[in-house]
């Protein structure tokens, strides 16, 4: 079960550079399983680890949903630095905006049940990258 997050609706120019960051994040880390996927054009992107979605980025007209896998920090922890780096450029929706939208955050159950199933193993994992002060992906 993702964890979801929305934000203020966007422009097309500013989607594009979620978009072009997004494509940066996995350009870096090809050798490390990550993949991106465009889903719809302006619209829609994911980036998979290893095959598995571990981030989702949908532009509707009233927002803008940002959601990560709940195990993201053992499956692909990088992709929780692209997370926080997106969300940086955003403006989040308060709680009862997002509730007004649909988007519901994640409840303890899913939260509880992600701790019993255990650690991801090792060859389902991305790790590699991270974030640099210039501004790039890099070693």
């Amino acid at each position: 079960m993702p964890e979801r997050l929305a934000f203020q609706s966007i422009a097309d120019d500013g989607f594009a550079q979620l978009r072009q960051q997004a494509m940066a994040f996995v350009e870096a880390r090809q050798r490390q399983g990550f993949r991106f996927v465009e889903t719809q054009r302006g619209a829609s992107l994911q980036i998979h680890c290893k095959g598995v979605p571990v981030l989702w980025l949908e532009r509707r007209p009233q927002h803008l949903t940002m959601r990560v896998s709940l195990d993201a920090g053992q499956r692909a922890p990088d992709v929780l630095l692209l997370r926080s780096f997106l969300e940086r450029r955003l403006e989040p929706l308060d709680y009862m905006e997002q509730v007004l939208v649909g988007v519901p955050e994640p409840v303890l159950m899913d939260r509880l049940l992600l701790a019993m199933a255990g650690d991801v193993a090792g060859g389902a994992r991305c790790e590699g990258w991270s974030y640099d002060s210039t501004g790039r992906w890099a070693a």
